[in-house]
C-alpha cells in the first residue's frame, strides 16, 4: 500500500513540473509525517526550516554515517536513512545539497537542489544530479525524521529550467533569465566607490563563507584568441576593455578555461543579468572572493562569490581582481591609480627605471655582439 502511495507521489511530481501544480510535496509531506507519528514540534516552517537544515548540515554532518563521493571538481557527502531518502551534501554544505526521496543513481528521479541559503530550490527530475526538467520554488517546511529531514516546498514558479552549461558559442541560458538565488541575495545599484559606475550590493545579511552570486558567460579556452585572424592592431586600453569581463576558472588542467562576457553584454544589465558576479568592483581590501562552484543546477561549473566576512544588507560587495602592477605593468589606467593610492608607490619612477634597465640590457647585448664580430675578424 505504501509502495503504491510513493509511486503516486512520484507521478504527481512529474505532472506538476509540466503543468505547474501548486504546493508540491517533493519528499514525504504531511500525510507521510502523520503515518510515521511525527509530532508538530518535530517540524519547522519558513525561515526557521532553512536555518534548521543549515545548522544540521554544518554542525552534525561529521557525526552522521555518510559516504564521500567525488563529483567533478568538488566532493559530496551522501547521507541516507532506512526508508531510502538520500541527501547529497555538496562541499560540506557550502554549495547547497541535492535531495531525493526515491530512485537510484543513473536513473531519472524526482528531487530537489537546495541553494546554499537552504530556502531557494529547484524541484524537478534529475539524472546523476543533472537537471532534466524543473522549476524554482522555496522551502516551506522541514520535519526531522531520525537522522535526516523530510521537506515540503511551495508553489513552483518561473520558467521550466534544464541543465544547459555554457560553451564557446552559448551562454547556456537566456541572458535575461535571472537566477532565483541571486534575485534574493544581490542587486545592482550605483557604486559608492570613486569612479565606479554599477556596483553589486547585498540584499540580505550575509555570513562569512556564504555564496552570494555567480559568474557566468561564454566558456572558452583561456589560451584562445577572441579575435582569431583579426589583423587589426588594438591599443592596450582597447584590449583591456575587450577582456574586462574574462575570468579564469583556475583549473589545473593543461588547457584552463575562462568565463567571458563581451563588454556589450557585461556593461548592460538590460542585455545580460542571468548571473551578476561580473558587476563586482575592485578593492585591495575586499569583502568577497572568487570561488569555483561545481553544482549550479543550470550552468554546472561556474565561478561564484564567497563572503570573506559577515556582510550587512545594503553593503557594496568588492573583490580583489588579482592584478599585479609589479609583475605585469600593462594594466588599465584606473588600476594604476588605485595601486598608487593604496601602496603609495611612485609608478612613474619605477617605469623609468624599468625602461632604463631594458635599454642598458640592449646596449650590453649590442656591445657583446660587436665584440664577437671583432674577435671573429681578428681570428680571420
Amino acid at each position: 500500500m505504501f509502495t503504491l502511495a510513493k509511486k503516486m507521489v512520484v507521478l504527481l511530481h512529474l505532472i506538476s513540473i509540466l503543468v505547474g501544480v501548486p504546493n508540491v510535496l517533493v519528499v514525504r509531506g504531511e500525510q507521510y509525517a502523520e503515518e510515521e507519528g511525527l509530532q508538530d514540534d518535530d517540524c519547522v516552517e519558513g525561515e526557521d526550516a532553512s536555518w534548521a537544515i543549515k545548522k544540521w548540515i554544518l554542525t552534525e554532518l561529521d557525526k552522521l554515517q555518510k559516504y564521500e563521493i567525488k563529483y567533478y571538481e568538488t566532493s559530496m557527502s551522501l547521507v541516507k536513512d532506512d526508508e531510502g531518502s538520500s541527501w547529497y551534501i555538496v562541499s560540506d554544505g557550502w554549495q547547497g545539497s541535492f535531495y531525493y526521496e526515491t530512485g537510484k543513481p543513473g536513473q531519472e528521479r524526482v528531487g530537489a537542489y537546495l541553494y546554499p541559503d537552504y530556502s531557494t530550490a529547484i524541484v524537478g527530475v534529475w539524472r546523476d544530479h543533472l537537471l532534466v526538467s524543473g522549476r524554482p520554488t522555496y522551502l516551506v517546511e522541514a520535519c526531522r525524521s531520525g537522522s535526516v529531514w523530510t521537506l515540503k516546498f511551495g508553489e513552483l514558479e518561473g520558467p521550466i529550467m534544464t541543465y544547459s552549461p555554457p560553451s564557446h558559442n552559448s551562454l547556456g541560458v537566456d541572458p535575461l533569465q535571472r537566477d532565483p538565488y541571486e534575485k534574493k541575495t544581490i542587486e545592482v545599484l550605483n557604486s559608492l566607490l570613486p569612479g565606479g559606475n554599477d556596483g553589486l550590493f547585498a540584499k540580505r545579511d550575509i555570513e562569512t563563507g556564504d555564496i552570494l552570486a555567480f559568474y557566468g558567460g561564454y566558456m572558452i579556452s583561456c589560451n584562445s584568441s577572441l579575435r582569431a585572424l583579426d589583423r587589426t592592431e588594438y591599443s592596450d586600453e582597447e584590449e583591456h576593455h575587450r577582456n574586462m569581463y574574462s575570468l579564469s576558472l583556475g583549473l589545473e588542467d593543461e588547457d584552463n578555461y575562462c568565463l567571458d562576457l563581451p563588454p556589450e553584454l557585461g556593461n548592460d544589465v538590460n542585455k545580460y543579468n542571468a548571473t551578476l558576479g561580473h558587476k563586482l568592483n575592485h578593492r585591495f581590501e575586499p569583502n568577497v572572493e572568487f570561488l569555483l562552484f561545481s553544482v549550479h543546477p543550470v550552468l554546472g561549473t561556474v565561478m561564484s562569490l564567497s563572503a570573506l566576512e559577515d556582510i550587512p544588507a545594503g553593503t557594496e560587495l568588492t573583490v580583489n581582481y588579482g592584478y599585479d602592477l609589479k609583475e605585469d605593468p600593462d594594466q588599465p589606467e584606473w588600476f594604476k591609480e588605485q595601486w598608487i593610492d593604496f601602496y603609495g608607490e611612485d609608478l612613474e619612477k619605477e617605469e623609468i627605471d624599468q625602461e632604463e634597465d631594458v635599454n642598458n640590457e640592449d646596449m650590453e647585448e649590442d656591445y657583446d655582439t660587436d665584440n664577437d664580430e671583432i674577435d671573429e675578424h681578428e681570428e680571420l
